[in-house]
């Protein structure tokens, strides 16, 4: 049980720190060597020495400048200095009480709780009536669970001040140590009905922690009564309501346990240590905007909380307070500069704000050997892309291959960029390369697919397609391209229906997929059907002018050749915005040293489509002469 285990331990540093830090001086030394008079007859008086009486002096003087000095090493929080000053003291005053009380007090900062034994010992020595010497000294005992040595000092000090209200709570934390349940409730339960007790709530406390520990299902709810007095004698107490609020969580009650940690911040509070676990309960709720105002809780009392700092910034970021979350990540990277996992999600977030520039140098400076460096590298490649900065791009993504070459999707992004500047040979190279070292990733054999089908192949297209599959068989990108492929060739169109069928139950709303399979449908003549098909994928897609273009062809075989016209229009328009942007990308590319002028078969052509819409023209003219009514018309 860690918190009893602890409790003599804190409370006789509570009393070293007392020790350490009382301003009397002149009680410090009231009982020193120094003081003592000469006690023998005046007739048998040694002659006054003048320069005794000065060394005398010289000695006070010495010892009064080493306490100084070691009280103010002391309150710096330098106890190896201190402990030297109040070493030095004792040299001077060797039957100082205080300043072995301090002397104890500096060796436990310090871990060197055997030596503070030492000094405890010797203060009680010179001094056997000292309450404090004796508390000090069983709180040593207590914490180095020498248990009889501990309960011998606290039951001597009950002897000398019996109305002492301490050394009972000690008494009753070393049998709960021992698992002493019985004498331990004891001990507690006697203190916390004694109404003459001022720490009566903090009794019944411990009396909880010790039914609790005794019967960890508190049978009959003792320790939660316990809890419950305490928490109601003194409602600003915290340790009895973090205790019953974890009472009430572990026995499926959280919401009581939220709502009491909640009344308590509003009455009593802001307590940060409350704040803690209260923030926790929102987060798990997904309650951000409260979970936010306990961590700023928590920010305020303790600023140099770093961890809370993260909370909050992570927080801001889940409720899109995206500026707000640049200045707090800002400010912990100042603080942090080697935080890697700070520098991503600054990065990140100066992403999400389309921040471009911002991003990418934190990014970079994520190094080799960081478990963010693979993705880091990734979204700082992709940026360069989006800010057309295609060398940029292929540089950094070469040069994170070259640190990592085993990061298999470095390659399927350098084939990216690859395909973007059209330098499909040079991609086809790099990918056929890249399945050697990676035989069995789907994704870069899929990306090999592509290419082989970049640059014309279409029987390589083909075979990688099904090797993708054999590794990966419900891999949807690999199922509709493959789909496609065998429709857009007119082979093998019952492979392609199922292919496309497959590829659409497990994305339904995918607007290519849809496209794929009335494509194959159109192919298969059954235009009824693929009509309905290539609207669903229109409506998902309205912007992709090879779907448009798909669904006017549906159009003009089930005899619609006015929507055909109107879907042909729209085609040919994007079709043209597209090649436009196609054109502009190339000439960015070539400029930078790229296009190796591989074949490109991917998009659609402005000019087949203009090309249609006059054919449909012509025949609606004809069919003007003729009379003939379109299919949906009968």
């Amino acid at each position: 049980m860690p918190i009893l285990r602890n409790l003599a331990v804190l409370s006789s540093a509570a009393l070293l720190a007392a020790c350490a830090t009382s301003p009397n001086r002149e009680s410090v030394y009231r009982e020193s060597t120094v003081d003592v008079v000469n006690r023998a007859p005046a007739s048998m008086s040694i002659p006054v020495d003048v320069e005794r009486t000065l060394d005398n002096d010289n000695m006070r003087a010495q010892a009064d400048y080493h306490f100084t000095l070691g009280e103010t090493f002391a309150l710096d929080g330098n106890s190896a200095r201190a402990i030297e000053e109040y070493r030095l003291t004792l040299m001077y005053d060797q039957n100082s009480v205080q300043v072995r009380l301090r002397l104890a007090a500096e060796y436990v900062k310090q871990g060197m709780v055997n030596e503070a034994v030492k000094q405890g010992k010797a203060a009680v020595e010179i001094d056997e009536k000292s309450v404090e010497a004796k508390m000090l000294l069983g709180g040593l005992y207590s914490s180095l669970r020498t248990y009889d040595e501990a309960l011998k000092q606290y039951e001597e000090v009950l002897k000398l001040a019996p109305d002492n209200d301490d050394a009972p709570m000690f008494i009753g934390a070393l049998y709960a140590e021992q698992k002493k349940f019985t004498e331990a409730a004891a001990r507690f339960e006697k203190l916390a009905k004694d109404p003459e007790n001022g720490n009566a709530h903090v009794a019944w406390y411990y009396l909880g922690r010790v039914r609790l520990e005794d019967n960890k299902d508190d049978v009959g709810g003792r320790a939660e009564h316990a809890f419950n007095q305490a928490v109601q004698m003194k409602p600003s107490f915290v340790d009895p309501l973090l205790s019953l609020g974890a009472l009430y969580e572990s026995t499926g009650r959280k919401e009581k346990a939220l709502a009491l940690f909640a009344n308590y911040q509003e009455k009593h509070g802001p307590s940060a240590v409350v704040a803690e676990t209260l923030a926790q309960m929102y987060l798990e709720k997904e309650d951000y905007k409260k979970a936010l105002a306990q961590f700023a809780i928590i920010e305020a009392a303790e600023p140099e909380d770093l961890n809370a700092r993260v909370k909050i910034a992570f927080i801001l970021i889940q409720e899109k307070r995206y500026q707000e979350a640049i200045v707090k990540l800002e400010e912990l990277l100042a603080k942090m500069p080697t935080a890697d996992k700070i520098r991503f999600y600054l990065g990140a977030v100066y992403e999400e704000v389309k921040d471009y520039k911002s991003a990418i140098p934190h990014f970079l400076q994520i190094q080799m050997g960081s478990s963010f460096f693979a993705e880091s590298r990734v979204h700082a490649s992709y940026l360069h892309k989006l800010l057309n900065e295609s060398d940029k791009a292929v540089e950094v993504i070469e040069a994170a291959i070259k640190e990592m070459p085993d990061h298999a999707p470095f390659y399927t992004l350098y084939a990216s960029h690859l395909d973007d500047r059209r330098e499909h040979k040079k991609a086809l190279s790099m990918l056929k390369d890249a399945v050697k070292r990676f035989p069995q990733n789907a994704q870069l054999h899929y990306y090999l697919g592509n290419m082989h089908d970049r640059v014309g192949d279409k029987a390589a297209t083909i075979e990688t397609m099904k090797k993708v599959l054999a590794i990966e068989e419900d891999h949807v990108q690999a199922l509709n391209y493959l789909a496609y492929t065998y429709a857009d060739t007119g082979s093998d169109l019952e492979s392609a229906e199922k292919l496309a069928r497959r590829a659409l139950e497990l994305k339904p709303q995918d607007g290519y997929v849809l496209d794929t399979l009335g494509w194959v449908l159109f192919k298969k003549g059954l235009f009824e059907e693929s009509v309905k098909v290539l609207e669903d994928a229109h409506r998902l897609q309205p912007e992709e002018a090879i779907i448009a273009d798909h669904l006017g062809d549906a159009y003009y075989y089930f005899r619609m050749p006015e929507r055909a016209k109107r879907l042909y229009e729209k085609a040919a328009s994007l079709a043209e915005e597209q090649a436009a942007a196609a054109e502009k990308a190339a000439r960015a590319a070539q400029a930078e040293g790229g296009n190796d002028k591989g074949t490109d078969t991917s998009g659609v052509s402005p000019e087949k489509i203009r090309a249609k819409i006059v054919i449909v023209d012509r025949q609606m003219d004809e069919s003007g002469k003729t009379g003939r009514q379109p299919a949906s018309s009968k």
